[in-house]
């Protein structure tokens, strides 16, 4: 049974680190007390949203939203994912902060209507000397979606990444 876990477990994992795809939001905004990037995952009808919450120098987390959005022709779909759709990593000058991403190949299943946000909330827990390091270095928030459509052939892993520079502070 373990093994059955395990190793489609790694192999995504392997997936996911191996996947060279753009992860550059195609679209930015900034509003007060928020950050949100959009991008068009490549050649299909999905889109991914990440949402940062401003974040003061005193506080330790990042808190995120999470999004994934139908654009198609058709007025549902259904996505096969693990269990969590999303995961994000906090990297600072090329370095992963915190362990590796783990996501359970379940393989559930979940309807998307067209035009429609699904979001799941999600945070990075860091120290505050990591806060600072992530502005003053080459800090990145990435978010890793990893799912599959009936309707489409995706690349299995998608991704989305906000640079420090982007997030508001």
């Amino acid at each position: 049974m373990k093994k059955r876990i395990v190793l489609p477990t790694v192999l995504l994992l392997l997936l996911l680190s191996a996947c060279s795809t753009d992860s550059t939001p195609d679209s930015v905004t900034e509003d007060n007390d928020k950050f949100t990037a959009v991008k068009q995952i490549k050649e299909s009808d999905f889109e991914l949203r990440l949402v940062v919450d401003r974040i003061e120098e005193e506080d330790n987390t990042f808190t995120l939203e999470a999004g994934i959005r139908y654009t198609g022709d058709q007025p549902e779909v259904i996505i096969s994912h693990g269990d969590p759709l999303f995961a994000a990593t906090l990297s600072i000058d090329g370095e992963q902060i915190g362990g590796p991403i783990s996501i359970s190949a379940v393989g559930l299943s979940t309807p998307l209507k067209a035009k429609e946000w699904i979001t799941e909330n999600l945070a990075i827990q860091s120290s505050r000397t990591q806060i600072k390091q992530f502005y003053k270095k080459d800090g990145k928030i990435t978010l890793h979606a990893y799912f599959d459509s009936s309707d489409e052939e995706l690349e299995n892993a998608s991704f989305l990444s906000l640079k420090a520079e982007e997030i508001p502070r």
